[in-house]
């Protein structure tokens, strides 16, 4: 049996709250969502590429979808792009994230990886939604083969969200112990396939997006999250999210009822 436990930084009802409430001037609107123009609109960091050719999963509108690796580089000479993957600090510095907050979603130490962000002007109301994929060589929950999962090797995908300068918050998109079938036309063994998530912000303001991979443990076998038609949609008939005063949230919908973000428990995966 599976068991759960809240992100840190989320709340019960699956809401979560930034303080401050500037709104300042950026981008309307995402830019190359669908990364039919490489990275353009993007800021990256480690091993990150927009792939065309042998990414061909069960995945992705257009011709195009970001690939984000967490292959190690150094110890093995080989990366997707050419760059290595970063440190877990220097991913929380890039992502605006505190510092250990990778650390507190990981299983074990969260060693490398790399991530992608892009910065816009949100409306109240409006619909940010992004289509992934999760692929990876550790051990997983197959539908094929049942190879069975281990805590201590528990690589994950994740995605970050910032509202102005306030700190950014982290929630986990699939891990290893996901659900998976093999993956015949990519370079790894297994793959999630696609999965679709949204979100609907509160309040107008500066929204600062970000994908990322993790390494957990050791860095003998690599994953990587495929990410792809990220849209912000207006929604001027929702309904919004009732706040205190100078406080944005975010209700977060397609995890659970409310958008209830999760982590698997270390001393569950432990046991």
């Amino acid at each position: 049996m599976r068991t759960y436990t809240f992100v840190k930084h989320s709340i019960v009802a699956g809401i979560v709250t930034i303080l401050g409430c500037n709104t300042n001037s950026s981008q309307a609107a995402v830019l190359n969502g669908g990364f039919e123009g490489g990275f353009s609109g993007y800021t990256t960091i480690g091993d990150t590429i927009v792939h065309s050719g042998s990414f061909k999963s069960k995945y992705g509108s257009g011709k195009s979808q970001a690939v984000i690796s967490n292959t190690p580089g150094a110890e093995v000479d080989f990366t997707f792009s050419g760059k290595p993957s970063v440190s877990n600090s220097a991913l929380e510095q890039f992502l605006g994230l505190n510092s250990g907050s990778l650390d507190a979603i990981a299983s074990n130490i969260a060693i490398e990886g790399s991530a992608i962000k892009q910065t816009f002007f949100g409306n109240a109301n409006d619909t940010l939604s992004f289509d992934f994929g999760f692929l990876t060589d550790e051990d997983t929950l197959s539908k094929i083969d049942f190879n069975k999962p281990n805590p201590n090797y528990n690589d994950f995908a994740f995605f970050t969200l910032q509202f102005e300068d306030s700190s950014s918050y982290v929630f986990q998109l699939a891990d290893t112990f996901s659900d998976f079938t093999n993956s015949y036309t990519t370079p790894f063994i297994y793959e999630t396939g696609i999965q679709t998530k949204s979100l609907s912000l509160a309040a107008a303001g500066r929204y600062t997006i970000g994908f990322g991979v993790l390494d957990v443990g050791d860095e003998n076998f690599a994953s990587s999250l495929l990410v792809d038609n990220i849209k912000l949609s207006s929604n001027a008939n929702g309904k919004p999210v009732p706040v205190p005063s100078s406080v944005v949230a975010l209700a977060m919908f397609g995890f659970s009822a409310f958008g209830t973000y999760i982590k698997r428990s270390k001393q569950k995966l432990k046991a």
